[in-house]
């Protein structure tokens, strides 16, 4: 078997069945399984009995994408592991691109593929004022995401650290580096740790960005979702600090502890306010302002809590 792909997954059912179909039917000419962690404590995971042959399902005893992953690659059957996030779609092309990548990088490595919003995505977004602050703040690729980093269109190239959405890692590289640290509660920073210890172990992140994957946050597209999961990243990134990465730790003077803190009483009115501006491309600039507004709140109540 020359790939194993570890696919953690929590109460997202339709998103998670359109991802394992494009997954199931990318792998169907090369040796290579699928490994879903259902990390749901209330959810069932169910797959059509032709996917058996290639798809395994198993529930996570513990709790958190972290500790899922790390039992998707003690589960794995391949030398090679492909990381990736529920709603990723694969390709054959993606596949191929990545055993082929392993194979000429013989080296300790690992690797993002590159990624954007499928085309219907992409053009819902541009209906709403919030799918086009997403877009022009570059949510909705990693281009996007990197944005004030290092960026190469024609070729791989290395980058500080990683991301999860999907990586391709040899099994025993990933192990070297002791595999993700399970004290995160949520998604967020675990990367951020798992990419200090990449670097400890010798293994260099590179970015290929010439396979593109499809990243499909259809169910994700309304505010208070988006926020919700800001402020888990705020809480998962003051685990971080807590655990010794002292660069990732926010200050926040007086004045804007205090402005944060009532801001917070005033949730709810800023969330009324962002409702009821008109979906004009003109008052674009209006909602953005807001929006960052509301960003900043939800990392900082993410942050502090207890």
């Amino acid at each position: 078997m020359v790939l194993s792909i570890i696919i953690p997954s929590k109460d997202r059912g339709l998103i998670l069945n359109e991802s394992l179909e494009k997954a199931y039917w990318a792998i169907n000419k090369f040796d290579a399984e699928i490994i879903v962690i259902n990390d749901s404590k209330t959810a069932v995971i169910q797959i059509l009995p032709q996917w058996e042959v290639k798809i395994k399902v198993y529930n996570n005893p513990k709790s958190g994408v972290a500790s899922a992953r790390n039992l998707g690659a003690e589960k794995a059957k391949a030398g090679l592991l492909f990381f990736m996030d529920d709603d990723m779609w694969l390709s054959a092309e993606n596949v191929k691109a990545i055993i082929n990548l392993h194979q000429r990088f013989s080296g300790k490595c690992c690797i993002n593929l590159n990624w954007i919003y499928p085309p219907a995505l992409s053009k819902q977004m541009k209906g709403t004022p919030f799918g086009r602050y997403l877009n022009y703040f570059g949510f909705d690729s990693l281009e996007g995401w990197r944005r004030g980093s290092t960026w190469n269109s024609k070729e791989i190239f290395p980058v500080e650290g990683i991301t999860s959405q999907n990586l391709s890692i040899k099994k025993t590289d990933f192990f070297r580096a002791d595999g993700y640290n399970e004290s995160f509660p949520h998604a967020g920073f675990e990367d951020h740790d798992f990419s200090h210890r990449l670097n400890a172990a010798g293994i260099q992140p590179y970015i290929y960005p010439l396979s593109m994957m499809y990243h499909n946050e259809a169910d994700r597209m309304d505010v208070k979702s988006w926020l919700a999961r800001k402020k888990r990243g705020g809480e998962t990134r003051r685990v971080a600090v807590e655990m010794g990465h002292t660069d990732l730790k926010i200050h926040y003077g007086w004045l804007k502890w205090s402005v944060y803190t009532i801001l917070l009483a005033l949730q709810p009115v800023l969330y009324s306010l962002l409702s009821i501006i008109p979906n004009i491309k003109l008052l674009d600039p209006i909602y953005f302002k807001l929006l960052n507004t509301m960003l900043g709140t939800a990392i900082f109540e993410g942050y502090h809590r207890k």
